[in-house]
């Protein structure tokens, strides 16, 4: 029997969904065959999803309402205000205590203790069975293939997975042998693991699980001694304040990134520049996001290999072109911005197709910002033909903000573009 109080089933009901749309839109999320059009039947009755889905059906209802609905609230017997089990991601344990759950640290109080710290030797355990060698290099290989899935596809396949090689990592770090150098490769891998994990949890929208794998991936980090690393994931918590707009924050997180991981060249520090740059345009303070922007470029065309960090494989000049036209964008000036998303999307051809896809989005809406209507329909409809085959919830909501966008002009290709965003997004018609 349905219960028909719960907020779930009220939900719905202000949407006037029924539990099959709610299957299909999570479908559209996760990737068709996540879960079966009758699941939500269960739901409402008093059943709890599976893994992560807790979270994004509280954000899909969210975003579709308007409002913040918590899964605390959706399922107020299985969840409650302390800090979240689900998913598998969100449980974040101190190096070498598996399973314990974190508290909810300040981001920028934890990267203040990296850059401070001195250096000090990795940690190495006596007891237990030896961890192999080999074991190691699979890992750091199993990391790579995760990245590479993820890279084509974007399917919360790869959270899981990688959720799954965390544990096991935890529990060799926790129960086994090793020497020094071994434990800071072992420690590595969770930095790793967790960047990766915290990553596809803000680009679902989860944003305590990404803080908490992103906190205990510095911390990894800090053990292996891995200063790019390190300085790799506090741009990603930078990166994640700048997209909710906390900019002041996102400024304070990518200078201690800068200054902890010294001042060089490569590809590393490029990126570094790359989103220090975006951090003052979301403070609107373009004098010094330009001066980051040409640092940046600098950078990038004279950066050699990244062999010393192969987790940087997927940095580019391509990609900081196209993330320079994003700084632009967010600045007002949509003629540069144009001119730089364009050029970075040419340079990425097909390897990157979901920043290709957010790169697009962008394109589209300097284009409509400079009238170049037929342009911006070319990429709106490039980008959307990518949502087709890429999970982003990231990617979703920049689609449905080029959507409203789209539906203040009129004309047959215009229609074509809000109707096909209309029903890959699953909203109504309207603006």
């Amino acid at each position: 029997m349905l219960n028909e109080t719960s907020l779930l089933t009220s939900c719905l009901a202000r949407l006037e969904w029924s539990p099959e749309r709610l299957a299909r839109e999570i479908n559209k999320h996760c990737g068709s065959g996540t879960i079966s059009s009758k699941a939500p039947y269960n739901w409402l009755k008093g059943a709890r999803p599976r893994r992560q889905l807790p979270y994004l059906v509280a954000q899909i209802v969210s975003e579709r309402l308007g409002e913040s609905v918590t899964v605390e609230a959706l399922w107020p017997q299985h969840f409650s205000s302390t800090p979240r089990p689900e998913p598998a991601a969100a449980t974040i344990a101190e190096p070498g205590a598996p399973g314990t759950p974190a508290a909810d640290p300040d981001p920028v109080a934890v990267a203040l203790d990296w850059m401070l710290a001195d250096e000090q030797e990795p940690p190495s355990q006596q007891r237990g069975e030896e961890v192999n060698p080999a074991a190691v290099d699979m890992l750091f290989a199993r990391v790579r293939q995760l990245r590479e899935l993820d890279d084509s596809s974007g399917t919360p396949l790869a959270m899981d997975w990688a959720s799954q090689d965390l544990q096991w990592v935890r529990k060799l770090v926790a129960k086994h042998s090793y020497d020094a150098p071994t434990g800071a490769q072992l420690h590595r891998v969770i930095a790793e693991l967790c960047q990766f994990i915290g990553w596809l949890a803000a680009d679902m929208g989860m944003v305590r699980p990404s803080r908490s794998c992103f906190v205990e991936g510095l911390r990894a980090a800090r053990l292996a001694n891995d200063r790019s690393l390190a300085a790799y994931i506090i741009s990603c918590m930078s990166y994640r304040a700048a997209w909710d707009g906390r900019g002041t924050e996102a400024l304070r997180l990518i200078g201690i990134a800068r200054r902890g991981a010294g001042h060089g060249t490569g590809i590393v520090e490029a990126l570094l520049a790359t989103r220090q740059a975006r951090a003052y345009a979301c403070l609107r303070d373009e004098t010094a996001c330009h001066r980051a922007l040409d640092e940046a470029a600098d950078l990038s065309e004279s950066a050699p290999s990244s062999l010393d960090s192969p987790w940087a494989y997927w940095l580019t000049p391509a990609v900081m072109v196209a993330d320079a036209g994003r700084a632009w964008l967010e600045l007002g000036r949509p003629k540069r911005a144009e001119r730089e998303l364009a050029r970075g999307i040419d340079l990425l051809g097909t390897s990157q197709p979901r920043n290709t896809l957010l790169h697009l989005t962008s394109l589209a809406e300097a284009r409509l910002k400079l009238r170049e209507l037929d342009g911006a329909t070319a990429a709106a409809t490039h980008a959307l033909s990518l949502a087709e085959e890429v999970t982003s919830l990231r990617a979703q909501v920049r689609l449905s903000t080029l959507r409203r966008l789209f539906s203040r002009y009129d004309s047959a290709e215009i229609r074509q573009v809000v109707q096909r965003a209309d029903d890959l997004l699953g909203c109504c018609s309207v603006p």
